[in-house]
């Protein structure tokens, strides 16, 4: 039998991967796994107390500004039951740290592992609040001055390519902002059905610097180094750079 943990620090469940979070290979795609730490966090939030409507009442939204993963070779196929799991490291005033993993049910392989650097978004003003005590210290986590920094993606350098893509009112939110995995659509798919049969990612940097709005037109830039097997991407929109990533491969 599959023992899950389940207190306030820390809180795993059971899940049957489907069809429709898995690409033609059969694994996961990149934003189904990061929607997949979505759901487990939201998971653990209402485990300790804290549902929609607790959070709705400090004016406030959890939003996600970094993501810093690793991916093993083997991956979990389609009809795969796996573990996804998510801990609480540590907060300060503004920023909580959290991990993310992705195991087999006996916890001996560990496909994906995770950490996430979160911040609370007024959603009136929309911009950086203080992250209230009532609504971070269910999960007993540690407090600390100063967190330890996500890795920064590189930079993408003056020649790129570049594709654009329309929001549309599916990549909203609940939050009335564009979801954060869908970020990833943008940036992978230009990379072409070829690579992406043909690699698998097996780390990644992602950083979230602006909101991309309802409607606007997202130019997505990228630049693949085949002798490394990196790729370094970039999320425009109005003017502005909204996000930054870069991934390693491996051929599948």
């Amino acid at each position: 039998m599959t023992k899950l943990i389940q207190n306030a620090n820390c809180y795993e469940m059971q899940h049957q991967l489907t069809y429709y979070e898995c690409t033609d290979s059969g694994h996961p795609s990149m934003s189904m796994l990061l929607s997949m730490m979505t759901m487990v966090s939201d998971a653990h939030s209402i485990f300790v107390g804290l549902d929609r409507a607790a959070v709705d009442k400090s004016g406030g939204a959890w939003v996600i500004v970094g993501y810093d993963g690793q991916l093993a070779p083997h991956q979990p196929c389609f009809g795969d039951q796996v573990i996804i799991g998510t801990r609480a490291l540590a907060y300060n005033r503004f920023f909580a740290l959290r991990e993310f993993w992705l195991s087999d049910l006996d916890h001996q392989q560990q496909y994906v592992h995770v950490k996430a650097l979160f911040v609370m978004m007024d959603l009136t003003a929309r911009r950086l609040m203080r992250i209230p005590a009532r609504l971070i210290t269910p999960f007993a986590s540690p407090l600390k001055k100063r967190l330890p920094r996500l890795a920064k993606p590189g930079q993408l350098p003056a020649e790129y390519a570049a594709r654009d893509y329309r929001v549309r009112y599916f990549d909203i939110d609940i939050n009335h902002h564009v979801n954060n995995a869908r970020y990833l659509d943008w940036m992978l798919d230009p990379l072409g059905p070829d690579f992406l049969r043909q690699h698998r990612p097996v780390a990644f940097k992602i950083n979230y610097e602006a909101e991309v709005q309802e409607g606007a037109t997202v130019e997505s830039r990228y630049v693949l180094d085949r002798p490394t097997l990196t790729t370094v991407h970039e999320i425009w929109a109005g003017g502005r750079r909204c996000t930054t990533a870069e991934l390693s491969w491996q051929t599948a």
